[in-house]
């Protein structure tokens, strides 16, 4: 596997190279942001420090896919990774070996979200017991329930509406109402709320977070 790195203050990629290079990987050095963009087919995925990119537009033109990797441990990171369908993203606070697994995760069945900045994205809503959980859970539609899937997936509004078949304004609709019943005011709370709380249709398509 071919797989970009744009790391220019040494976030992760001291520590993930040597693993790369250990397992027949192919480590290729991204100068510029811009280099992201024009990464060609035969680059598999590109790995990027988040806070070296100021412009989310770098990272939705890649036509690779992106695995985020922070040093910062709030849930606020998430919001980027979800804004810009990433793969995935992790903190730094994992060991080198936990990281390279978890971009494995990502790009074999992305998003794969850190389980503590999705604890953190919670804060500071309430937390509940799981059957209060699973009870609010368990109001949402056949349709309802498909959305939030695609909701954790990262999925934009627009090819949401392109797969279900349905118009974006029928999206938006089907988005506020799983809002409101799961409690929860944004997409990201969302996302925290079905991992952290285990429902078991999201816990089926990500069991990397069983």
């Amino acid at each position: 596997m071919r797989v970009m790195l744009y790391d220019p203050n040494q976030v992760f990629s001291a520590s993930i190279r040597p693993l790369l290079h250990r397992r027949g990987d192919i480590p290729v050095e991204a100068r510029s942001a811009r280099a992201l963009v024009s990464a060609d087919a035969q680059i598999d995925c590109c790995l990027v420090a988040l806070e070296a990119v100021s412009r989310n537009r770098v990272l939705t033109d890649c036509k690779r896919p992106v695995f985020l990797i922070t040093d910062r441990d709030d849930g606020s990171v998430l919001r980027k990774a979800v804004s810009v369908s990433a793969a995935g993203i992790a903190n730094t606070h994992i060991m080198p070996g936990e990281l390279l697994h978890a971009i494995d995760r990502g790009l074999t069945s992305p998003p794969y979200y850190d389980p503590q900045l999705l604890r953190a994205a919670l804060q500071p809503a309430p937390l509940l017991g799981d059957d209060d959980a699973l009870e609010l859970a368990h109001h949402l539609t056949p349709r309802e329930d498909d959305v939030l899937r695609r909701i954790v997936r990262g999925e934009p509004t627009s090819h949401m509406a392109d797969q279900m078949g349905v118009s974006v304004s029928t999206v938006r609709s089907h988005v506020q109402n799983v809002l409101g019943k799961l409690g929860v005011n944004s997409r990201l709370a969302a996302i925290a709320f079905a991992i952290n709380y285990g429902i078991d249709t999201v816990r089926e398509k990500h069991p990397q977070l069983s």
